[in-house]
Formats: structure tokens, C-alpha cells, sequence
């Protein structure tokens, strides 16, 4: 076997070895090994203990396989995993502090990159899709008044966690339902995306338990610099780059849920509208800094730049079916939508939407079906400059167009403590018909993926 496929294999073999030892332990606090919800128990009772005093640890390993049937770069199998570990404080338990709070995520990485290597896409296929590494994720203070309707979180505060969420999008396997392409195609350094975080400071206030209203501001590039390949994550490889100094991003957001409760008659739905404000420089797609085409021969490849760059969006999530008696299970809708200037982005335009049914069988409570779209419109003025390459001679690409995705997934809950999720995407035009790298002229063809995940919850 070669060191690659050796590699490949470590996620897998890693899961089985967690598998085994805990297999032959007692039954801790009245819970069988298949139905406690951690893997590997209560910790003799130090879990429970830990908990009283406000302490709460936890963690959660993914593991997965997946495959380029057809199209892409070329075929290829890849495997990755993804072991996450939180720490969670509740400081008045712990120390006294009223409404204080302390939280903290780190992540080890493995695996190869299924996207970046052999499909060429700006969508990557997988949530857990990133370079290999330990870092730090998130490590942050909340402080919270008058009865939680008002808090304050500062820190390493992971932006794709607080702003453009969706319940029922997240389900999903593919990256473009959590933290969305166009984001981390434009903004500086992926825009603080997984697995990078940005130093900020939130601001959440909720005045009716229907209505909630948040503020942010994040350091506006979490890994400034240069390095080959222009890889942000191999800049600011541990997390602990807690970048200050650079331009702010600036978030605002303005939720409305309703029927949230068990007993509420009507549909659960949220309706979120937001937008963000990047105080930096942004690079033009088409003009240099001499109002020249940078399509054209005469061009000094020096783009233009702009100050500041923007993007409003808005969100719905609304079941269309609830199973009487529960609170989340049913069939259920998402809707996102974001939108950017065409003239300093490449991609300006997003939406994703899709179906969640959870509860898919009598007795499979907790198994979720999912079909899911999302499409990334590609900027007209970065069309225009592949269009003037072509005219003037300096390249045959054809003109960026698109980028989308269709999932389709079923997560299999096999114990409380251990998932299966079975997963099919096609993509179309890759990078937004970007060309092979052997072959500039011709776009990346459409491809199609399948994967399997397992997730344990440590």
C-alpha cells in the first residue's frame, strides 16, 4: 500500500480505534453502550461532576471518504477526517459570575482536499474540506444582561456561526449551505470561513422572543500576507494569528421567528435580513489602474482597486409540515440569498435552497433526507475581461459563467452517539467555468461526486 493510501486510511482506522475500548465498558448511569449519548460514556461519573461545576467538555469525530465518479480534474478517492474539541464555562456555576460565559473550539485536520486538488471548484464538496492541521477555532468571553436579552461575545469569534445561519441548510454535506462561496471567493483571505476565525467583538439583543438584533465588527483579514498559492489557512496555520490591525468588516443582521415552541399551533419559520461592510480595498475584475482592460495586451496587470466592498442577503427557514408532539421534526424549506458589486467580486451573486425531512420512517426519529441547490452567479465584469482576452489575443478561456451544486443526503442515525450519512452532489462548471490546468482553453467539465460520513460524538 502506498504512504498516500496509508493516509487516506488514518481517519477510518482512527474511528475504529475508538470503537474498540469502549466497547467492553459497564453501563454508565443506567445508559447500555448503544444508548448513552457520548461514546465513551460518563468518564466514571467526572462528565456529570464536571458538568455541576459548570464545565462542560466535549468533542466530535468526522470521518469520511469521497469520490470524483466523473468529471472535475480527474478522478480520484480521497479520505479526511476532522476531530473537534469544546470547552464550554458557564462562569456563574463555576465561579459566581453572573451571565459570564467562556467557550473554546480546536480542530486536527486530516486528509487531502477532494475540491482544491481534483475538481477545481470554488465550492468545496465537503463541510470539513480544508488543509491539514491543529489549530485553534474559536476561543471566546460572553457576557450576558438583563435576563439574556442583551449579550456581548469577544474573541475569536467564528463569523459563520453568528451571521447568515440557516437551521435546515445545515444539514447538509456540501460547503456552499454553511459558509457560502461567495464570501470566501471575495473577501479577504476566505472572509474568516472554515477553518479560519476573526478577532471580534458581537452585539445581541433580543427584545421580544421573536425579534433579535445583532452587531458585529471583525478584523477584517484573519491571515494577511502573501505565500505561494495564496493559501490563508497555511498563513495563519495554528489560529492563533490574532490579526487587529487590518480594515474591519462590519455585520448587521435583523432576525423574526415565529411558533418556535412545542405547543405552537402554526409552522415554526425565522426570516432574517442582513448585509455586511468591509472597510478595505477590493481589486477590480476588469480595468487596471490605467482604465485598460486587464483582458488586453497593453494592460500593466495591475488592477484598479476600490475602497470598501458590500453585500446584503436574506434568509428563510419555514417548515411546511410539522410531526405533531415535536418540536423540529417534519419537513422543512430554506431559502438563501446574498448579493455583491459586480465590479470588485468574482462571484456577485448567491442563493441556496433546498428540502429537510427529520423523522424520515415511523421509529427513525432522528434520520434526516435532504435535497439541496445552490448557484453562484460569477461577476459580468470578470466575463467582460475573459471576453477582451480573447479579442485582444492574451487568452482563450471561456467567459466565467456559474458555478452550482444539487446534493442529495440521508444521515442514518445509527446510536445517539454515532451517524452515517450517505451523500450524492453534481457540480456544474467548476471555478465558474475555469480551464484545466493542462489546457487553458477548454473549462473543467461538470462533475460528480459520491461520499460516505460517519460522525461520533466523543
Amino acid at each position: 500500500m502506498t504512504t498516500q493510501g496509508r493516509g487516506a486510511l488514518a481517519p477510518l482506522l482512527l474511528a475504529g480505534l475508538l470503537l474498540a475500548p469502549s466497547a467492553g465498558r459497564a453501563e454508565e448511569a443506567g445508559q447500555g453502550f448503544w444508548e448513552r449519548e457520548q461514546l465513551t460514556g460518563d468518564w466514571g461519573g467526572l462528565r456529570t461532576s464536571l458538568a455541576d461545576r459548570g464545565i462542560e467538555l466535549t468533542a466530535t469525530y468526522t470521518a469520511e471518504t469521497m469520490r470524483t465518479m466523473s468529471g472535475g480534474i480527474r478522478k480520484r478517492t480521497i479520505a479526511a477526517g476532522l476531530l473537534q474539541g469544546d470547552l464550554d464555562i458557564d462562569l456563574e456555576k463555576a465561579v459566581g459570575w453572573q451571565g459570564g460565559k467562556i467557550h473554546a473550539t480546536g480542530f486536527h485536520i486530516q486528509g487531502r482536499q477532494l475540491t482544491a486538488n481534483f475538481i477545481g471548484g470554488l465550492i468545496p464538496v465537503s463541510s470539513i474540506e480544508a488543509a491539514p492541521s491543529t489549530r485553534l477555532f474559536s476561543l471566546w468571553m460572553e457576557q450576558s444582561l438583563l435576563d439574556d436579552k442583551v449579550s456581548v461575545r469577544f474573541g475569536s469569534v467564528p463569523m459563520q456561526e453568528e451571521f447568515y445561519t440557516s437551521t435546515y441548510a445545515a444539514y447538509m454535506v456540501n460547503s456552499a449551505f454553511g459558509w457560502p462561496a461567495i464570501y470566501a471567493a471575495n473577501l479577504p483571505s476566505g472572509g474568516g470561513g472554515y477553518p479560519l476565525s476573526n478577532a471580534g467583538v458581537r452585539l445581541k439583543v433580543q427584545p421580544t422572543e421573536e425579534i433579535a438584533l445583532m452587531a458585529a465588527v471583525f478584523s477584517g483579514n484573519v491571515a494577511p500576507g502573501t505565500n505561494v498559492g495564496g493559501d490563508a489557512q497555511k498563513r495563519n496555520r495554528s489560529g492563533l494569528d490574532f490579526t487587529v490591525d487590518q480594515p474591519p468588516v462590519w455585520f448587521g443582521e435583523a432576525s423574526y421567528s415565529i411558533n418556535q415552541d412545542k405547543e405552537s399551533k402554526g409552522l415554526p419559520a425565522t426570516f432574517k435580513l442582513g448585509g455586511f461592510y468591509y472597510n478595505g480595498r477590493a481589486t477590480d475584475q476588469h480595468y487596471d489602474e490605467d482604465g485598460l482592460s486587464l483582458g488586453s495586451a497593453a494592460s500593466s496587470g495591475n488592477a484598479r482597486t476600490h475602497h470598501g466592498n458590500w453585500a446584503v442577503y436574506g434568509i428563510v427557514d419555514h417548515m411546511l409540515w410539522k410531526r405533531s408532539g415535536t418540536v423540529d421534526s417534519g419537513l422543512g424549506a430554506f431559502f438563501r440569498t446574498t448579493a455583491m458589486p459586480e465590479d470588485r467580486n468574482q462571484m456577485s451573486f448567491w442563493f441556496d435552497t433546498g428540502l429537510t425531512l427529520k423523522g424520515t420512517f415511523e421509529s427513525r426519529d432522528d434520520d434526516v433526507a435532504a435535497i439541496a441547490f445552490a448557484y453562484g452567479g460569477m461577476s459580468d465584469e470578470l466575463a467582460a475581461r475573459d471576453a477582451d482576452a480573447r479579442r485582444f489575443g492574451t487568452a482563450n478561456a471561456p467567459d466565467h459563467d456559474y458555478e452550482a451544486v444539487v446534493e442529495l443526503m440521508y444521515s442514518y442515525q445509527v446510536t445517539p452517539w454515532w451517524t452515517l450519512v450517505g451523500d450524492a452532489q453534481y457540480l456544474f462548471n467548476p471555478g465558474g467555468s475555469a480551464t484545466l490546468p493542462d489546457n487553458g482553453a477548454k473549462a473543467i467539465p461538470d462533475a460528480t461526486v459520491l461520499g460516505l460520513r460517519t460522525v461520533f460524538k466523543l
